[in-house]
């Protein structure tokens, strides 16, 4: 996928220094910057339980108030369509840069579950804002690669960040990590202050009142059944996504090193289906993208135990799992931006909101299943994608209603 002229803005009433394409390939890097903490702790999960001295489930707790907090999200993201697009995208890294530094200062189980509950908040505040920035200044036809590329920084964060966080906390402890990331997020507050125009939105459902919005928006049917196909497509990916670190070290014996490496495999397979995404959803139409997407997760997660009994299988089916996923989760994004146009910034904070919930469900699943085998999880997963797909149909009939 390479970007092009034709991501142009489609509102004109404010300036960049940066032309549309390398504003999208900005965004990209900071939510690569951002994501390189808050998806640490799935490989390394057992590391810091280690560090922290607690298990698992009592770890996954943390993973259960983390997700809660990311709901809290819904309430911050209408500040992106009463005070501006840019203002929505700051104040999200500002929150991410805080929760990073906490410990820091402050290394306790306590301090370590307040740190992940405001980088994950921050993330989503951000993620909300730049995806209604988008939608607002790249037409419909362009959209989903302008936000596959984005997307994009979420797997390169895997890349990229878990060989090296893993070299960095099998040589100086599990705590490496943190300060690194807060230096990262201020470079990423910069490049933002910098570089991003703010401008508010033409159009809002209701003026200077949060409640309210969020209220307007769950009052129109197809925006409903669009918030739970996300919940569930986020819950699918979860409640695999939180046990694969533990399951490749018990099962194969993989340390640091090799999970690190391993989170680079996953890593390239969930930029694979960003990017194929993006394009699809472009070319085929948003809803036969998903659809597809959604066929090729149940395919995917059904077949995850049988091809899971070797190293080299393991990896193969979770490199095809998270490609499956991204792939279907970026062909929603588009297609959300037009469920409640008049309130984009609202409609998509509530959709983090959900994908936070989501993530919930999966980390309070997740670990009780695995007790069973890997093969409950991937069930979950299959259970999981068939009520996201009901749910996707009842939202387009909604909408063409």
């Amino acid at each position: 996928m390479t970007l092009d002229s034709s991501l142009m803005p489609v509102v004109t009433n404010s300036k960049s220094p940066l032309p549309m394409r390398f504003q999208v390939m900005l965004f990209a890097v900071v939510r690569m910057i951002i994501n390189i903490n808050t998806r640490m702790i799935y490989p390394f999960l057992n590391t810091f339980a280690s560090g922290l001295g607690v298990d698992l489930v009592t770890i996954s707790l943390a993973m259960t108030i983390r997700s809660v907090s990311g709901a809290l999200s819904l309430f911050l993201t209408p500040v992106a369509d009463q005070r501006g697009r840019k203002t929505g995208m700051l104040l999200g890294v500002a929150i991410f840069i805080v929760g990073a530094a906490l410990v820091m200062v402050w290394s306790t189980f306590t301090a370590f579950t307040i740190s992940i509950s405001l980088t994950f908040l921050g993330m989503f505040v951000y993620l909300s804002s730049t995806q209604a920035y988008i939608g607002d200044r790249v037409r419909a036809g362009r959209r989903g690669t302008a936000l596959g590329l984005i997307e994009t920084g979420w797997g390169v964060s895997y890349i990229i960040g878990m060989p090296i966080l893993g070299w960095m906390i099998d040589r100086y402890g599990w705590r490496a990590p943190f300060p690194f990331t807060a230096a990262l997020g201020v470079l990423a507050l910069f490049l933002i202050l910098v570089f991003v125009p703010n401008y508010k939105p033409q159009q809002k459902l209701i003026d200077g009142n949060v409640l309210k919005s969020i209220l307007e928006v769950l009052k129109i049917p197809a925006a409903r059944y669009g918030l739970l196909m996300s919940l569930m497509l986020i819950s699918s990916n979860e409640v695999i996504n939180l046990v694969f670190g533990v399951w490749l070290e018990v099962s194969f014996g993989l340390k640091l090193a090799a999970l690190g490496a391993a989170s680079a495999v996953i890593g390239i397979s969930e930029i694979s289906g960003e990017s194929i995404g993006g394009v699809v959803s472009d070319k085929l139409g948003r809803e036969r993208s998903i659809m597809l997407g959604m066929g090729l997760m149940l395919v995917v997660s059904a077949a995850l135990p049988f091809v899971g009994g070797t190293q080299a299988g393991a990896l193969i089916g979770l490199f095809f799992f998270y490609l499956s996923y991204e792939f279907t989760f970026v062909s929603t994004l588009p297609f959300m931006t037009e469920l409640v146009p008049e309130a984009r910034g609202t409609m998509l904070g509530a959709n983090v909101a959900c994908l936070a919930l989501g993530r919930m469900i999966g980390n309070l699943v997740s670990p009780f299943v695995f007790r069973v085998g890997i093969w409950a999880n991937a069930l979950s997963a299959v259970i999981f994608v068939l009520i996201a797909f009901w749910a996707l149909t009842r939202a387009k009939a909604n909408r063409s209603a």
